[in-house]
C-alpha cells in the first residue's frame, strides 16, 4: 500500500522520532561511582542510625578528604551499660561519589564510602585490622547532620 506523500512525510517523521526518542527512556542512569560528589555534598559530619558512631569529612580538593572517624559498640555487661571504642584519622581519597579510606598502621583495613543521595553514606569495612575495639566496625548507613565544615579533634 502507497501513501500519499504527505501521509508518509508524518509516518517518516515519527517512525525517526521514535527511533531517538526510545533509547533515552532506556539509557542507564548513574549508578555508584559514576555520579560525582561536590565538595560541599561530601563536607560534613554524619552519624549512624543509632547517633553513636560519627565520621566527620573535608574535601581539600584534587581527589583528596580529611576523613575522622570515631566508631561506638555498645553492648550489656554485669556491671552494666558499656561500650567499645574505634577512633581513626588521615587522608582518604575520593572518585566520583566513592570515597576509600585506609587508617595508618592498620593491618588489612579499607573504608569504602559511597555518597548516596539525600545526604546518606553507605559505608564499608573490609578486613578485620582496623585498630578499633573489640567487635568495632565501621559498616553501615550514615546520615549528613551538618553540612558545616567540621572541627576535627587533633591527637
Amino acid at each position: 500500500m502507497l501513501f500519499p506523500p504527505s501521509s508518509f512525510l508524518i509516518h517518516t517523521f515519527f517512525v525517526v522520532l521514535l527511533a531517538l526518542l526510545v533509547p533515552a527512556f532506556f539509557a542507564p542512569t548513574a549508578s555508584a561511582g559514576e555520579r560525582s560528589v561536590t565538595a560541599a555534598e561530601a563536607n560534613g559530619t554524619y552519624r549512624d542510625v543509632e547517633g553513636k558512631s560519627e565520621i566527620k569529612i573535608l574535601a581539600l580538593g584534587h581527589g583528596k578528604l580529611k576523613v575522622q572517624l570515631a566508631l561506638v559498640y555498645e553492648y550489656k555487661s554485669g556491671a552494666g551499660p558499656m561500650a567499645n571504642l574505634g577512633d581513626a584519622s588521615g587522608e582518604g581519597t575520593i572518585e566520583n561519589d566513592i570515597a576509600v579510606f585506609v587508617p595508618e598502621e592498620a593491618g588489612d583495613c579499607k573504608i569504602t564510602m559511597t555518597f548516596l543521595p539525600n545526604g546518606k553514606l553507605k559505608v564499608e569495612q573490609q578486613g578485620e585490622e582496623c585498630g578499633f575495639g573489640h567487635n568495632v566496625r565501621a559498616d553501615g548507613i550514615f546520615r549528613k547532620i551538618s553540612n558545616r565544615k567540621p572541627k576535627f579533634d587533633e591527637a
